[in-house]
């Protein structure tokens, strides 16, 4: 199958520097839908479905073979990032200050590559295959409204593949992992408030920044000694606003941040610490606090088995060396998680894209590498075939 995929290379390579060219933010993937449909509609055998969806694409594959009438969806995801690109490539993003930096461009070729194989041998497997172009991941939305369109129903979705690009494994090769694979995240807004004072005179006031600076420094003590050490958990704060003189002390101070662990029972113990925590610094102070907690999404979850029929094709196509089971999780989060919560037989694999010099996701140097393509391609392919006969 990788043999087939390469043959793919040029098609998959020319379709994600178009995609890189015109990046779209969440919600906003008008175009980059319209190019998905354009592309599947001049493919023989594949369905596009007609559901209420705002921006993104599903499409679906009947096999022609004999077997069960098991039905498999594949997702990808669409969306962009609010970062200048400084790559200087000439496919580089031509819409300022957005770009492809999180990889969705090579994922969309990539299941558009799978689209074009399987479509080409739907006698070689039986039931169906949906494929899904998600928008709105990096808001962590785009799953729950591509659910509620209805993307997992008629035929019901059996079993949900994912793949995104990391440089947990090298170009190559892919990286899986069976339980709890990403981390969920939640975040949260703290308001401090005091009472504003002249800077020269602090003692008239009641301090909201101090009080701020303390609950800082004191909340990383929740996970390095309020939580056990072998769970996996982090608390970021990532964002301060207060005051607007150099000489006034702010009566009001907010500060935000996340929450990240793989323990669904640890998240409502850690948000009602902090509270606890914030509560105690605010009063010491003479101030008050007011925070606002949302629990966000849940964790990725890869069931066994599916990763272990999803490990064999890998094998099977790219060689047994090529396909690793990861040491640890990741504490990042997808939106994912969403339809494993709906299709308990599903998983997320992780695409080598390091090379010798791994740029991170999420910056304004990155850049998805070609020769990973047909990897994605021939992993996903092969998954079909080897369960769906």
């Amino acid at each position: 199958m990788l043999q087939e995929a390469c043959r793919l290379i040029d098609y998959m390579a020319k379709t994600r520097h178009h995609l890189h060219r015109y990046p779209e933010l969440s919600r906003n993937e008008q175009e980059t839908s319209r190019f998905i449909r354009q592309e599947l509609a001049a493919m023989d055998g594949v369905e596009i479905l007609n559901l209420p969806l705002e921006t993104g694409v599903v499409a679906m594959i009947r096999g022609q073979g004999p077997g069960p009438s098991k039905v498999t969806a594949l997702r990808a995801d669409i969306d962009a990032l609010p970062i200048q690109e400084q790559t200087g490539l000439p496919y580089q993003s031509a819409h300022a200050g957005i770009m492809h930096a999180c990889g969705h461009d090579g994922h969309a070729a990539i299941l558009l590559g799978v689209a074009r194989i399987l479509s080409s041998q739907r006698f070689k497997f039986s039931g169906a295959v949906k494929l899904l172009f998600q928008p709105a991941e990096e808001q962590l939305w785009g799953a729950r409204h591509m659910i509620e369109a209805g993307v997992l129903e008629n035929p019901r979705v059996d079993t949900i593949v994912g793949v995104h690009g990391g440089i947990e494994a090298e170009i190559g090769k892919i990286g899986l992992y069976a339980g709890p694979f990403m981390a969920s995240t939640d975040r949260f807004t703290v308001k401090i408030k005091g009472v504003g004072a002249h800077a020269a005179y602090p003692h008239r006031g009641k301090d909201a920044m101090l009080t701020t600076g303390h609950c800082i420094v004191a909340l990383q003590g929740i996970v390095s000694r309020e939580i056990d050490a072998v769970e996996k958990a982090v608390l970021s704060i990532c964002k301060i606003n207060g005051g607007n003189a150099f000489n006034i002390l702010p009566a009001e101070v907010e500060f935000c941040g996340t929450v990240r662990n793989h323990n669904e029972e640890l998240r409502k113990v850690i948000r009602d610490k902090m509270d606890r925590m914030i509560g105690g610094i605010a009063a010491a102070h003479d101030c008050t606090h007011q925070l606002d907690y949302v629990f966000g999404m849940p964790g990725v979850v890869n069931n066994k088995d599916t990763v272990e029929k999803l490990a064999e094709a890998a094998r099977l196509s790219l060689g047994e060396s090529n396909v690793t089971m990861l040491s640890k999780p990741l504490m990042g989060s997808e939106d994912f998680a969403l339809y494993l919560q709906s299709v308990p037989q599903g998983c997320m694999f992780r695409l080598g894209i390091a090379g010798p010099n791994p740029v991170q996701l999420h910056t304004a140097t990155f850049d998805f590498p070609d020769d990973a393509l047909p990897v994605g391609a021939a992993v996903m392919a092969s998954f079909i075939l080897e369960t769906h006969k």
